[in-house]
């Protein structure tokens, strides 16, 4: 099986709703997009506020998205749509239980490569409701 790896633009549109109050961000990233058996790997760099370089991979698969992240953050999120699943966020103010539940999971895809993720889903850190999530990725060359 032949590993395919490319180079990626990568637009990340983030919206967090707490308290009634969306808040929206976007970023731009340089990725790489990789496929292994019958998954891909997306890998990209971020720069957190106060936290520094942490690299990020998306597993993508027909079903699920695993988000990993290590670095001055650390976490693994596992989206599969209708799903919950628990985790643990570690942050430079230590660690916190963290469970995701997923209501809405799509990928689209062009010439069968991945174009676009988007994942609709809820969160609570220590058992406290986090607020909502909508994450759409949108990838080009």
């Amino acid at each position: 099986m032949e590993v395919v790896m490319q180079e990626v633009q990568m637009k990340l549109s983030a919206r967090h709703r707490v308290n009634g109050e969306w808040d929206e961000s976007t970023h731009q990233y340089e990725g790489k997009l990789v496929q292994k058996a019958s998954a891909w790997y997306l890998t990209y760099k971020e720069q957190l506020e106060g936290v520094g370089e942490v690299s990020t991979t998306l597993k993508l698969t027909d079903r699920a998205v695993t988000l990993v992240r290590q670095g001055g953050v650390s976490t693994r999120q596992h989206f599969e749509k209708g799903a919950s699943t628990h985790g643990t966020y570690q942050s430079p103010y230590g660690p916190f239980a963290m469970e995701t539940h997923t209501s809405k999971l799509r990928i689209r895809y062009a010439e069968e490569a991945p174009v676009q993720v988007e994942i609709f889903y809820q969160t609570w850190m220590n058992e406290q409701y986090a607020g909502e999530h909508e994450l759409k990725i949108e990838l080009g060359k």
